[in-house]
């Protein structure tokens, strides 16, 4: 089995624009994250509205890094779906307190709106967290059934 160089920063961005709608394959790790590193920065340094819809444009490439691993996109799936639910009944619950201000139950109320979902956000971190430990793992050298390591060539 050989090896392949890493990627570039210009062969990186190139292959990650030329799969930008892509989900099904594989991606490496420095495909990955020479591009994440771009968006990144522009959604910290340019505007987050660009980095934004970048955010949204690399969600391919995030599932194809996963499934280079051996995992399911249903591992980013299941995160998007849980933070979409939490910020939901987040607001849901905020418009709710504030509508129903009751001031002899006002402090008790907001502590445990507080402490609610301070539990479900550090739940989310820690799904996150682990999402982050798939994204530096190291390509799985042989084919699995997402297709073929770009990372490992089969020797002759």
């Amino acid at each position: 089995m050989i090896e392949k160089p890493s990627l570039t920063f210009s062969e990186a961005l190139n292959k990650a624009t030329n799969d930008i709608f892509m989900i099904s394959g594989r991606s490496r790790r420095s495909e990955f994250w020479w591009t994440m590193g771009v968006v990144y920065l522009v959604n910290v340094f340019l505007t987050p509205f660009i980095g934004t819809i970048l955010s949204l444009l690399a969600i391919p490439l995030k599932i194809r890094r996963l499934h280079d691993v051996g995992k399911s996109g249903w591992w980013w799936g299941v995160c998007a779906i849980l933070q979409t639910i939490v910020v939901a009944f987040f607001l849901y619950d905020l418009i709710i307190l504030i509508i129903n201000d009751s001031s002899s139950q006002a402090q008790s109320v907001i502590w445990a709106f507080i402490l609610k979902y301070l539990a479900l956000w550090v739940f989310i971190l820690i799904y996150k967290l682990i999402l982050f430990v798939f994204y530096c793992m190291d390509s799985e050298p042989y084919a699995n059934k997402y297709g073929d390591s770009p990372k490992y060539e089969m020797s002759v």
